[in-house]
C-alpha cells in the first residue's frame, strides 16, 4: 500500500500543550499538520524526518515543525519515551510577532528543523515548559496571561539560540534534497516524473525508488499534498473553488474535488472544516 502524507488534526484554540511518558513509541506515517509544532524530548531516541530531511534526535533536542510541513516520526516501542508538545495556531504567531520579530520564521527549517541547545540552555527551556504547563493547570487569575507569556518566552529563547545551535540533519540523498526543493518552489507547474528525471539527470525509475524511500511518499503524492495545502489557503483568503483548483497547480477540478475531501474531510465549497479532538495526535 502506498505511504501517502495525511493531515491529522485541527487546532481550534491559541495553542495546547501536552505532555507524554511511556514506553509505546511512535512510528508514524508520513502527515502533516495545519499548525507550528514545537517537541522537547526529555527522554528517548529515535528520529524525525521533516520535508525530506531525517535528524537522529537524543535528549534535550528541540523539533520544529512548521504548518502544513510533511513529517513522520521514528520512536520504536520498548523504551522510556517523554516529550512535551506545543501545538501553536497561526493565530497565535501573528499576534506574537511584532515587524522586527516573526516568530514562524524559526520554523522555515532554513537553520535546520531541529535545534540541539547547550544543557544550559535545554535547562531553561524546559523549565519554561514547564512553567507553562503548571500555569495551565491553573485556576489562578491570570494563568493564562501567564501560560502565554511562558510560550513567548520559549519561542524568543529558540529564536536566540537557532543560528548557533541547529542541528545538521543526518546524511541524505543530496540528489533528493534538490529534487524535493525543486519540486516546492514549481509546486503550481506542470512538472512531471520525466521533467525532474531528466533536469537532474537520473534515470527516472531510479529517481522514483529513492524519492520514496527518502521522503516516505511518492513524487506525485507529495505534489498532491502540497498543492492541497496551497488551495486551502487561498480558499481560506476568499478565492473561489475552481480558480483555487487550477491556480495550486491541478488539471482537473474533478479530480481536485476528491482530494480535496480525502485530505480535509470536506469539499472545497465548504466554508467550515470540522472539528477534530487532538489528543492521540502527539507523536
Amino acid at each position: 500500500m502506498e505511504e501517502n502524507a495525511v493531515s491529522r488534526g485541527y487546532l481550534q484554540e491559541e495553542f495546547r500543550l501536552f505532555h507524554n511518558r511511556d514506553m509505546l513509541g511512535a512510528v508514524t506515517e508520513l502527515h502533516y499538520h495545519d499548525f507550528y509544532k514545537i517537541m522537547l524530548l526529555i527522554e528517548g531516541d529515535g528520529s524525525y524526518t521533516i520535508q525530506g530531511r531525517r535528524y537522529e534526535l537524543r535528549p534535550g533536542d528541540i523539533v520544529l515543525v512548521s504548518r502544513g510541513f510533511a513529517h513522520k516520526t521514528e520512536f520504536q516501542p520498548g523504551k522510556v519515551y517523554e516529550r512535551m508538545i506545543f501545538f501553536i495556531s497561526q493565530d497565535f504567531i501573528d499576534r506574537s510577532s511584532t515587524q522586527r520579530t516573526s516568530f514562524s520564521e524559526i520554523f522555515s527549517g532554513r537553520e535546520g528543523h531541529v535545534l540541539r541547545p547547550s544543557p544550559n540552555a535545554a535547562s531553561e527551556l524546559l523549565s519554561l515548559a514547564r512553567s507553562c504547563e503548571k500555569e495551565l493547570r491553573s485556576a489562578e487569575f491570570g494563568s493564562d496571561v501567564a501560560a502565554r507569556e511562558d510560550l513567548i518566552r520559549i519561542l524568543l529563547s529558540i529564536g536566540r539560540t537557532l543560528y548557533r545551535e541547529a542541528l545538521p540533519p543526518a546524511p541524505k540523498d543530496d540528489k533528493i534534497l534538490q529534487i524535493l526543493r525543486y519540486v516546492d518552489e514549481h509546486l503550481t507547474e506542470d512538472v512531471s516524473v520525466d521533467d525532474l528525471a531528466e533536469r537532474f539527470y537520473i534515470s527516472k525509475f531510479h529517481m522514483m525508488r529513492r524519492f520514496k524511500a527518502e521522503v516516505g511518499a511518492t513524487i506525485h503524492q507529495y505534489q498532491s499534498d502540497k498543492r492541497l495545502l496551497a488551495a486551502r489557503e487561498m480558499l481560506r483568503g476568499g478565492m473561489g473553488a475552481t480558480d483555487a483548483c487550477f491556480a495550486c497547480g491541478f488539471r482537473s477540478y474533478s479530480a481536485f474535488a476528491r482530494a480535496y475531501v480525502k485530505a480535509f474531510g470536506v469539499t472545497p465549497t465548504e466554508k467550515k472544516e470540522p472539528s477534530a479532538k487532538l489528543e492521540g495526535i502527539p507523536e
